[in-house]
């Protein structure tokens, strides 16, 4: 991990190193003295070469990889180091291995393809070179079978020899290999084993297998990272995972202290390490004060059209709405439909035909005023609603003269005047509102025209007041939902009152200033008088943007500073020994399994001490892929080893 001159010394970039390209020759020798070819067929890479080479010829993924809306062709397929990105979401892959078993042996004979032409091997239909290759421990009889099946018949391979790559290891690195003692822990891609090896012979009788390994960790480490940094999801891919545990995980030598030590400021500032991601505003490309300002009439042309497509939006909504009233209306004329009529009123919860009337008069004001607005017009004055003739003429005759029924009706009549009468202040409230507005604007345009300076302050002052406006109701909201603040104490006290004076003949509600009290004790319902302040405001905020060069400066200010180069770093902090942690307690990702050192102990529990003593002279690590080895402390393995030597001696 490289680290930049004018960076603090913890801070790193991403390598995001593309696959390796190796060149192989096929010489004359090799081929004229069937130089055996030795295959470590894993389940992360596989590594290929021949006997006389002291390092693999060819390493790559031993994955194969499809686009998904391709036809299956053997052109179509990618293999090992030619997949660019397994990153892609068009891309469907696939491997041999089930865990560490062979399966699909179509996979596998694509993979030995893809081996031998990149090694170079042009003689025509087989493969002349004996061939060692790797298998897992205690690998079935049939998976055998098959791969010998495959290797024979496909290319006429000579000779096969099939072993465990972690004994390889161990026979190499040990100095007397025919009599060695030692337990063996190979850590593989999708599961981990234990191996003992007594007298230079593996005991398979009391070999372990545990079905987690570096695929877990790295998946382990993508999830923990995305979790954490959710508006980084795209870029915390699984390769950039992969280099994380590689080269910034460690294995905690007693894991619950060190953990411990991460709450301390001073020991998180010295031991994080902060991964800086690839940004686009970097120092070198910072923009200039024109395109700033083109990027600022870009946003309220932006704004503008936002607007207006949700001003045709609501438009279209409410022609379509009226419309149904319409026809909902002409039921009303039909006697034959009365039964029709009462039942699509009941739908749209309307109690009679004049509250039909009153929606349909209110939706064709909305209407006008947004095809104004769209127009850019100024809406019509609001005519008044013709006076009908009085109908009701049960209201000028006394009870005492009234049949029951029509007394019934009497109350019905009264009801339905008195919200005729409301209707009818209430427009006239709304006309006289309106004229209001429109002398304000066009004062306020004349303003701007003779005065910018006084114009552009009473612009801010009428947003500050409607922003003020819209945090009180906010925050009103807020402190309804707690019980001991002012303003739920003072809504329960008008409820007790409100109980306290019903009488028996209740007509609350037949009052205006009924309403005022309804909206003091049920403040949802001011939801929709803010509707027109939320539009008033947007237009405001849309003048100062375009005529304040300084307004969205304070607007970003408001939001808080913001600092681009903190935000794009990942801080790899107790990641570093939480996700190497999980070879010892699979319990971290919901896996009902045992560790590495429970398994180990209980593995020298079936030895007596003289063997346990054998067994632990030498330790041997072995890591099948090197993406995934750690740096080990084996002191956790020898405290492993004395509780075990207690356990044997008690």
């Amino acid at each position: 991990m490289s680290v930049k001159e004018d960076q603090p010394t913890n801070v790193y970039t991403f390598k995001d190193q593309r696959p390796p390209q190796f060149e192989c020759q096929y010489t004359a020798s090799i081929r004229d003295d069937q130089v055996p070819l030795v295959i470590d067929n894993g389940a992360y890479q596989c590594r290929a070469g021949w006997a006389t080479s002291s390092t693999p010829d060819l390493i790559f993924r031993n994955v194969t990889a499809k686009h998904r809306s391709r036809k299956e062709k053997d052109s179509d397929v990618q293999i090992g180091n030619d997949i660019t990105s397994f990153e892609q979401l068009r891309l469907l892959m696939r491997s041999q291995f089930d865990r560490n078993i062979v399966t699909q042996y179509d996979v596998q004979e694509q993979i030995f393809d893809y081996m031998f032409s990149n090694l170079g091997v042009n003689t025509d239909g087989e493969v002349p070179h004996p061939v060692l290759l790797t298998e897992a421990v205690a690998n079935p009889n049939f998976c055998r079978q098959q791969m010998s099946e495959l290797l024979f018949e496909c290319y006429q391979v000579p000779k096969v020899c099939y072993g465990i790559d972690s004994l390889f290891s161990l026979y190499k690195n040990h100095p007397n290999p025919s009599s060695a003692d030692a337990m063996v822990v190979d850590c593989g891609y999708q599961t981990t084993h234990l191996l003992p090896v007594l007298g230079g012979r593996l005991d398979l009788q009391h070999c372990r297998r545990i079905n987690i390994g570096g695929a877990h960790v790295d998946w382990f480490m993508q999830r923990l990272l995305q979790l954490k940094y959710p508006g980084h999801l795209a870029a915390i891919t699984l390769p950039r995972a992969e280099e994380l545990v590689r080269d910034h995980c460690h294995i905690a030598v007693d894991y619950l202290p060190e953990l411990a030590e991460w709450t301390s400021h001073e020991y998180y500032d010295e031991h994080v390490h902060k991964i800086q991601l690839p940004f686009s505003n970097a120092p070198g490309n910072q923009i200039s004060a024109q395109q700033q300002a083109e990027r600022r009439e870009q946003q309220i042309r932006r704004l503008k059209d936002l607007s207006m497509k949700k001003r045709q939006e609501k438009l279209a909504e409410e022609e379509r709405e009226l419309k149904e009233l319409m026809e909902l209306q002409e039921l009303m004329t039909d006697d034959d439909d009365d039964d029709e009529f009462l039942l699509a009123l009941k739908e749209r919860e309307l109690e009679n035909e004049e509250e039909l009337q009153a929606l349909i008069s209110k939706l064709s004001v909305s209407i006008q005023r947004l095809k104004a607005l769209i127009d850019g017009t100024e809406p019509p004055p609001e005519e008044p609603e013709p006076k009908k003739q009085c109908t009701f003429d049960l209201l000028e005759i006394p009870d005492e003269q009234l049949t029951p029924d029509q007394l019934v009706k009497k109350k019905r009549q009264y009801i339905l005047q008195k919200a005729r009468e409301g209707r009818a202040r209430a427009q006239a409230q709304q006309r006289e509102i309106r004229q209001k507005e429109l002398a304000v604007e066009k004062a306020l345009e004349r303003k701007r025209l003779t005065d910018f300076q006084g114009w552009l302050a009473e612009v801010r002052q009428k947003r500050q007041k409607l922003v003020e406006s819209r945090q009180s109701r906010k925050q009103r909201k807020t402190d309804m939902a707690k019980r001991k603040t002012y303003a739920a104490q003072q809504r329960m006290k008008i409820i007790s009152q409100l109980a306290k004076n019903t009488k028996k003949d209740d007509t609350f509600g037949q009052d205006d200033k009924d309403w005022d009290v309804y909206k003091e004790i049920n403040p949802n319902m001011s939801d929709s008088d803010s509707e027109a302040e939320e539009l008033q405001l947007e237009e405001l905020e849309t003048m100062l943007k375009e005529h304040d060069p300084d307004f969205q400066k304070e607007m970003d200010k408001e939001a808080g500073e913001f600092d681009i180069t903190e935000y794009y770093r990942l801080h790899i902090a107790v990641e570093r020994i939480r996700v190497p942690e999980l070879l010892f307690q699979p319990s971290m990702i919901g896996l009902d399994q045992a560790g590495i050192v429970e398994t180990m102990d209980y593995v020298f529990k079936k030895y007596t001490a003289q063997l346990q003593d054998r067994l632990a002279q030498v330790w041997t690590m072995y890591s099948r892929s090197t993406q995934h080895s750690c740096r080990i402390d084996w002191h956790r393995y020898e405290l492993c080893i004395q509780e075990v030597h207690c356990t044997a001696a008690g």
